[in-house]
């Protein structure tokens, strides 16, 4: 499992590849709690899922993790290229409105730097 953190226009892009499970869920965490640390405007995060090869409850749990912690600083979370698989957890979690699913990472940057309603 690895993560490679990017920045496009103001939106951080996080490509995860790999196995999303426990144990290394943590250095997803370390990394992206790294990055949010350095950024003074409300958060806007693209996960991209092109890599993944499959994620269990605890990945799940890390990127709620992160959305909680956003969340109240304004911040979005878009994702792209999201398998099957990934994209059932995230429905049987009831979380498909809290992660907006795009087509491309140019949809879902300029989704993400649209002001909020």
């Amino acid at each position: 499992m690895a993560i490679t953190v990017s920045q496009k226009e103001g939106v951080v892009i996080c490509k995860l590849s790999g196995r999303i499970i426990a144990p290394g869920v943590s250095e997803v965490t370390e990394v992206l709690e790294k990055t949010l640390a350095e950024l003074t405007e409300p958060p806007k995060l693209v996960f991209d899922f092109k890599e993944v090869t499959g994620m269990d409850s605890s990945g799940l749990g890390t990127l709620m993790k992160i959305y909680a912690e956003i969340h109240p600083r304004g911040g979005k979370i878009g994702v792209i290229n999201v398998n099957k698989h990934v994209k059932n957890l995230i429905v049987m979690a009831r979380l498909i409105t809290v992660f907006r699913n795009y087509e491309s990472e140019n949809e879902a940057i300029t989704a993400l730097l649209e002001p909020s309603q």
